[in-house]
């Protein structure tokens, strides 16, 4: 089933970018007047295609791109009266424009999608946590703030900012801390109020983020800094059982409501998860109910190797979410026209920034290449998110556009950006690159894309590998 997801979410996910940036070439093109002889979405054999007025459109075998082909009498010869509408007789800077904007509607889609967002709404966790965790940054930032009499006293907190931006959910702050962190800021500034009583005083303490590693994405950055967040209580009811898992196997449903685990009794969700987690290849007497009846089984837990060599248990099953969470931990922001495109423009700005400061880091060897993804991993993501709902589904899409804009901005030949970077030289000198070094400069660019491919499909086979 989740390959059927990711198979359809990839699709889905592929198709709509893939005909937005070719989309985007064909249309200015068309402003110019020049004469485009296929839209192509994928590459290879034709699937499918249609012929309307001058252009033949197809979907083709091979889902990973695509392509404009223009009237161009490098590839072959133009009759007499079409001359004017070839490709290679425009100005530079109509070809530099029709080539720009691939890349550009992207970055103008992922804008469009964060804002469609906004005024469909976002639900989201707010930010409350516990007092710190001992010996973390987050207790040592409210020592040095001198808040260690007054935390003793408070139950939970709610943060507002980081680093002065206004934040409502915990995704928002694991996101301003990496930002910080691809900016090599060495902390961040908190500011919160205390959530328990209401209080309209604000706290500011300054959180060191020397402790985390840019390049271990896996490591739960939150809890590594000393955050406690405070969440609603779970019931221990099964939701979704992962195929194959140890809930399966031993006969778990969804509903069945969990009492005891190796004879401890389970209060809440968080108690069934720490039992679980301390209690790897171990079989254990499961105690539930389904329908009003008692039964018991017996679970061999699974176990997994985290990254920092821990060995943790896992059941293979996730909560049943209720009905209605507590309102006091859950808001939802939604915006008018106005305000919505005003959030998508800050959403895309910001991510285009930290974009663009990791492709620095990785190209300085600061980051590591494994945070390439191939298209194994984006359609794991896209299935992921197509089930999960409108919204995630929508923030990929809005996020993988922002990425094929930039990724085709670089200059490198094979690439929008290597078209843009010889009609730039074109501008400057007057005269077109030689084809000899064109020619030379695109086979380079192929053996760059093709190691990238090899990369990236190399990293999602390990991401597979290790689970």
């Amino acid at each position: 089933m989740s390959f059927f997801w990711a198979l359809i979410g990839f699709a889905i996910l592929i198709g709509v970018l893939v005909t937005i940036h070719e989309w985007g070439h064909f249309a200015v093109a068309r402003l110019f007047n020049v004469k485009v002889l296929q839209f192509s979405v994928g590459f290879g054999k034709p699937l499918y295609r249609f012929q309307r007025g001058e252009t033949e459109y197809r979907l083709a075998m091979i889902p990973l791109g695509g392509y404009v082909k223009f009237l161009d009498e490098r590839v072959e010869p133009v009759a007499e009266y079409e001359k004017h509408r070839s490709f290679n007789q425009q100005s530079v800077y109509k070809r530099f424009a029709i080539v720009l904007a691939g890349p550009m509607i992207n970055l103008l889609f992922a804008w469009w999608l964060f804002a469609i967002i906004g005024m469909i709404g976002i639900q989201s966790t707010k930010p409350i946590f516990q007092p710190p965790q001992p010996n973390t940054p987050l207790s040592q930032a409210f020592s040095e703030a001198g808040m260690d009499v007054v935390l003793s006293n408070q139950q939970a907190w709610w943060l507002h900012k980081v680093n002065d931006q206004p934040i409502s959910s915990w995704q928002q702050v694991q996101q301003m801390i990496l930002q910080s962190l691809v900016h090599d800021q060495m902390h961040v500034e908190l500011e919160f109020t205390d959530w328990t009583e209401a209080s309209e005083r604000f706290y500011n303490v300054n959180l060191p983020l020397a402790t985390l590693d840019i390049n271990d994405l896996s490591t739960p950055w939150l809890s590594r800094l000393g955050f406690v967040p405070q969440a609603p209580r779970l019931e221990p009811i099964i939701g979704q059982l992962s195929s194959g898992s140890a809930a399966e196997i031993a006969g778990l449903r969804s509903g069945d409501r969990v009492v005891e685990l190796g004879g401890i009794q389970i209060e809440d969700w968080a108690d069934l998860v720490q039992q679980v987690r301390q209690q790897p290849d171990l079989t254990l007497e499961l105690v539930y109910e389904r329908d009003n009846a008692r039964f018991s089984t017996d679970v061999k837990l699974e176990s997994v190797s985290l990254e920092n060599g821990d060995v943790i248990g896992r059941l293979g099953a996730s909560v049943l979410p209720p009905d209605q969470f507590d309102s006091r931990y859950l808001m939802t922001e939604r915006y008018g026209l106005v305000d919505a495109a005003y959030y998508g423009w800050q959403q895309t700005v910001r991510l285009f920034n930290m974009t663009i400061a990791m492709f620095k880091k990785m190209l300085t060897g600061q980051v590591g290449l494994q945070h390439l993804s191939g298209p194994i991993s984006i359609a794991d993501f896209s299935g992921k998110a197509l089930q999960t709902g409108l919204i995630s589904f929508l923030s990929l899409m809005a996020l993988l556009s922002l990425s094929l804009g930039i990724l085709n901005l670089l200059p490198i030949p094979m690439l929008d950006g290597g078209h843009l970077m010889f009609y730039f030289y074109e501008m400057l000198r007057g005269k077109p690159v030689s084809e000899r070094v064109e020619e030379v400069a695109y086979r380079i660019g192929l053996v760059m894309i093709a190691g990238l491919t090899v990369l990236a499909l190399s990293n999602d086979v390990i991401r597979i590998t290790n689970g």
